[in-house]
């Protein structure tokens, strides 16, 4: 099985700016600076949540459970879709 070039863009394109997020929060001293980028790369999920009204539920879970609860499934969302894209590409050519 080849690995999807478009997926693993895809990915990167999420994965890259989340990493840089949480290094540069993980680094200042500033509490409301660190809330804020900790928060950045998983603020479209938590709004999705928020909308189908099961946001409460995250409550008390830690920063490190919250990533893996949603950001590991959107990056494997995002390699699926580019994935998909991929094959739909090749198939037109």
């Amino acid at each position: 099985m080849r690995v999807s070039r478009l997926g693993l863009c895809f990915s990167l394109i999420y994965l890259v700016p989340a990493i840089a997020c949480v290094a540069l929060a993980l680094s200042g001293d500033d509490s409301k600076g660190r809330f804020v980028l900790l928060q950045l790369p998983i603020g479209q999920q938590l709004w999705a949540l928020h909308l189908m009204g099961i946001r409460e539920s995250l409550y008390g879970f830690s920063w490190p459970a919250l990533y893996l609860l949603l950001c590991l499934p959107m990056v494997v969302m995002l390699y699926c879709i580019g994935w998909g894209l991929g094959l739909l590409f090749k198939r037109m050519a």
